[in-house]
């Protein structure tokens, strides 16, 4: 119960640091996915910890241990919420950051509808402009904005679908080590029982041969025994 406890701490400090680089402005998937996977990883070890402080015997252990299961279940909701506002701070970061890329794309473009009709009257009244069909700007300013609006939105989609992604995998691969722990476990039960079973036979067997040897000696002493009563009393009764 102390490794998870000790487990578990470690696991909420590695969860602090990644926030930590979070906050210095560092928001990218990995990161996303590794602090998602932690959480995780540390909501499952909780979750075990508490399990095992049940089966406690000692009743001042086992309420020392149910203080340190709530201290964790505190201390994984707040990080939960820092990390969610920390997504949605990044999302807002990235947003604006595209939304000022793409006005001061548009405004700086020579094809944009200001450059365009920046140009002398009679040119526009004598030639039109051709309207080049593969060009982004040929929209108005409003529907380009919905347009990159409408991207970031599945790109955020898709940043969120990698990030269960890695947490699911990272969780599948947690469960793996913890099935393997399991079954190293059991079999080292299984041959301790099978040494034991083994010693038992041996001991049992050696206290059945030593059992009959012993009967034996007694019987050959009592006849040798009443022999001796006869020979002394047929000669010197």
């Amino acid at each position: 119960m102390n490794s998870l406890y000790t487990l578990g701490l470690r696991q909420t400090s590695a969860v602090q640091a990644d926030l930590e680089r979070m906050r210095t402005g560092e928001f990218s998937v990995a990161l996303q996915g590794q602090i998602s996977a932690s959480l995780a990883a540390l909501s499952r070890t909780v979750d075990d910890y508490e399990s095992m402080a049940k089966r406690e015997v000692i009743q001042a252990k086992q309420e020392k241990a149910a203080m340190r299961v709530q201290k964790f279940r505190s201390d994984y909701s707040e990080l939960r919420t820092q990390f969610e506002r920390a997504k949605a701070e990044a999302s807002n970061s990235r947003l604006t950051a595209q939304r000022s890329d793409l006005l001061a794309s548009s405004s700086a473009s020579p094809m944009s509808p200001r450059n365009r009709f920046g140009s002398s009257q009679s040119n526009f009244s004598a030639q039109p402009p051709e309207v080049i069909s593969e060009s982004p700007f040929q929209y108005p300013p409003s529907t380009r904005e919905s347009h990159a609006l409408r991207e970031h939105s599945f790109i955020q989609e898709t940043e969120n679908q990698l990030d269960n992604f890695l947490a699911q995998g990272r969780e599948v691969l947690d469960n793996l080590v913890d099935q393997k722990n399991v079954l190293k476990g059991t079999q080292k039960r299984l041959l301790s029982a099978a040494n034991t079973l083994g010693l038992s036979r041996d001991v049992i067997g050696w206290i059945e041969k030593r059992s009959k040897e012993d009967t034996a000696i007694f019987v050959v002493g009592a006849i040798f025994t009443f022999f001796c009563f006869w020979l002394i009393w047929h000669y010197f009764g």
